[in-house]
């Protein structure tokens, strides 16, 4: 008997990943979705891969949400990315959708769809992010997006009280995304400095730290805020 079944999505890397592995290792059922395959999951007899890209509107419709065979359902909100990492004045509509798509509307969709036809115990929980809520410099459309999300999780908190809906503020984590700023242009991120000094002084959080603390969430019976930081559970 399983603890319950998690659908997870940007499961290929990072925090993605890292809860899928853990999942499975406590016991969980785990539908990971993603653009790239992640052999922990389709290697493990709990395990189910599904292939979508979720800035694809139609992908995200086609996406199986199976109800558990016991214990809570529970989506996850993970795949996002950092966007454009430019100027406001200098960012290309292509590059917005695609942020805004992927971090805000595939994420709404999938929770729509989540709560209309899932039945039995429910949770949803998003990847929010510090910069919801902190204007960063070349970061217009990652800022906009997770200060999106963490409205709309609020909203969704409101509507359905007896359904657990969370965003967590995981802090910096070591992941492709965080590759990502250290690569950017110096020129355009005044900031690269920052977060690449972090990384070599060791600073960046593990996935597997916030992998674990969500498990912990999961099954806690502790009342937390909608918007929580990992750190702080």
């Amino acid at each position: 008997m399983s603890l319950g079944r998690l659908i997870i999505t940007g499961v290929s890397s990072g925090i993605g990943k890292a809860l899928a592995e853990a999942a499975l290792k406590a016991g969980y059922e785990v539908l990971g979705v993603g653009r790239h395959s992640c052999e922990a999951i389709e290697s493990h007899h709990r395990g189910q891969f599904f292939q979508a890209d979720l800035t694809d509107a139609t992908a995200v419709e086609t996406i199986p949400l199976l109800p558990a065979a016991s214990g809570p359902n529970i989506l996850i909100n993970n795949a996002g990315t950092i966007g454009p990492i430019v100027s406001t004045a200098k960012v290309e509509y292509k590059e917005l959708a695609h942020c805004m798509h992927l971090n805000v509307v595939a994420p709404m969709r999938m929770t729509a769809r989540f709560l209309q036809e899932v039945e039995g115990e429910k949770q949803v929980y998003f990847t929010g992010s510090g910069a919801a809520n902190y204007p960063i410099e070349a970061w217009a459309a990652y800022c906009a997006s997770k200060a999106a999300v963490h409205q709309y999780a609020e909203v969704v908190a409101k509507e359905h009280p007896d359904v657990r809906i969370h965003a967590f503020r995981p802090g910096k984590v070591d992941t492709p995304m965080q590759a990502a700023i250290r690569e950017s242009s110096s020129t355009a991120f005044a900031d690269k400095a920052y977060f690449v000094e972090a990384y070599e002084q060791g600073e960046l959080v593990q996935p597997k730290f916030v992998a674990d603390k969500l498990l912990e969430v999961f099954v806690s019976k502790t009342e937390i805020p909608v918007i929580f930081s990992t750190s702080n559970v």
